[in-house]
């Protein structure tokens, strides 16, 4: 393999492991939601062409052989985390057998896709660093929208018990128990180690590759906002460190779940960020705002925004405050968007866009949510439609602080470089 090539494919394989396994999380989520419940054989079919692929992408970007099998053997490896809910549903081989197979398997069919399928023409290098980054910020915004469907029926406490389900291992409760509030609540602390194992794993790949000193600092940074995330996302749940499933020794804490939920909107915000600097664009960026303090405010509205919204979910307080502050955030976003559109180049006059439209839309979901709720509003959505609006009003608040994120750290001064 000539140097070029090899620079070329360097650092494929656990960018693309991660890649394939969230594809393959977020396949058996929705496979699995209360009202889908998609045949198992569909979805094991889904996950086995997944695989497939995922060799055959290693083949088409100018990969060799082995780095398919790595991919293959990688993106099982991450999934381990959800094999012994997979064995737990029915009698089956043993985890000393099934851990190994699963690891074959995966091998076995990326090794099958590269065999089937050819190089791409004209394939240019990818930034492997970013792409990793970005794969972590998918797997958060799921993280975040199955929250959000946590708060949205109410399910925060569907299971009484931390780190421990029910009092098994957390990593082994079957998903046949898997149903209701306790779905909506189990899936998103399965997601929540998902997306521990990607940022950590994010962290040391990125500490392995050049970059300024900075940068690994913050990825690290990341890594260790998201240990805390989960810790109080458990303590939300217990109020201490304990593995009492009695209600009568827990004290469930509704301020942490506030907390957990402002929290995990940033980390998801940190990650966004981490995505752009890594972005080859970013590095020989020139200025394009005249000035970042729009940006900034703009970010920091949202913020603001977040901490309300979190306080009007769980505590039925805030909501007035709330809906002022959106006018606000809406003039400062149509005002800042149509300035990036008419004024700046890619990648800001995309960005600009994006920004009118989903700005647009989340005033809509919020009005929408807020006349279909009525005031006030209770802590639990009472129909389909409600957790529709409530969650899909959160989630796109979620995009909105992405693309400000993007906005801010592009109009960033270039002496931040590194």
């Amino acid at each position: 393999m000539m140097p070029a090539e090899e620079r070329a494919v360097r650092g494929m394989s656990l960018p693309l492991a991660f890649a394939f396994a969230v594809a393959m999380w977020a396949v058996g989520y929705v496979g699995r939601f209360p009202g889908v419940e998609a045949p198992p054989a569909l979805l094991g079919t889904v996950f086995l062409l997944l695989y497939v692929a995922a060799g055959a992408a290693v083949r088409a970007l100018g990969g060799p052989f082995r780095q398919a099998v790595a991919v293959g053997v990688g993106a099982s490896a991450i999934n381990l985390l959800i094999l012994g809910s997979l064995l737990g549903e029915r009698p089956g081989p043993s985890l000393a057998v099934a851990v190994p197979g699963a690891l074959l398997a995966g091998a076995v069919l990326a090794g099958a896709g590269f065999s089937l399928a050819r190089p791409l023409p004209g394939a240019q290098p990818v930034p492997w660093d970013a792409m990793f980054a970005r794969v972590a910020v998918a797997a958060t915004f799921l993280l975040v929208v199955a929250g959000g469907l946590v708060t949205s029926h109410g399910a925060g406490l569907a299971v009484p018990d931390w780190p421990n389900s029910f009092g098994s291992n957390m990593f082994l409760f079957p998903l046949s128990r898997m149903t209701g509030g306790v779905y909506y609540e189990h899936a998103h602390r399965l997601f929540g180690s998902l997306v521990g194992l990607t940022t950590l794993a994010l962290a040391f790949y990125l500490s392995r590759r050049s970059h300024p000193r900075w940068v690994k600092a913050f990825a690290w940074g990341l890594a260790a906002t998201v240990v805390v995330q989960g810790i109080f996302g458990g303590l939300r749940v217990t109020g201490r460190f304990t593995l009492a499933q009695d209600p009568s020794l827990l004290s469930p804490s509704l301020a942490l779940a506030a907390v957990h939920g402002v929290l995990g909107q940033l980390f998801f915000s940190g990650l966004v960020a981490l995505a752009t600097v890594l972005s080859p664009r970013w590095a020989a960026r020139e200025p394009q705002v005249a000035s970042p303090l729009w940006p900034r405010m703009l970010w920091g509205l949202l913020v603001v925004q977040l901490v309300l919204g979190a306080l009007q979910r769980h505590f039925s307080r805030g909501i007035l405050v709330h809906i002022t502050l959106a006018t606000l955030v809406l003039l400062v976003a149509v005002l800042g968007g149509a300035g990036l559109v008419a004024r700046c180049r890619p990648p800001l006059t995309p960005a600009g866009k994006a920004l009118l439209v989903v700005v647009g839309v989340q005033v809509v979901l919020g009005f929408a949510a807020f006349w279909l709720r009525g005031f006030p509003a209770g802590q639990r959505a009472r129909s389909p439609w409600e957790v529709l609006l409530v969650t899909g009003h959160q989630a796109l608040g979620a995009v909105l602080l992405a693309l400000a994120t993007v906005i801010l750290v592009w109009s960033w001064p270039s002496r931040v470089r590194g």
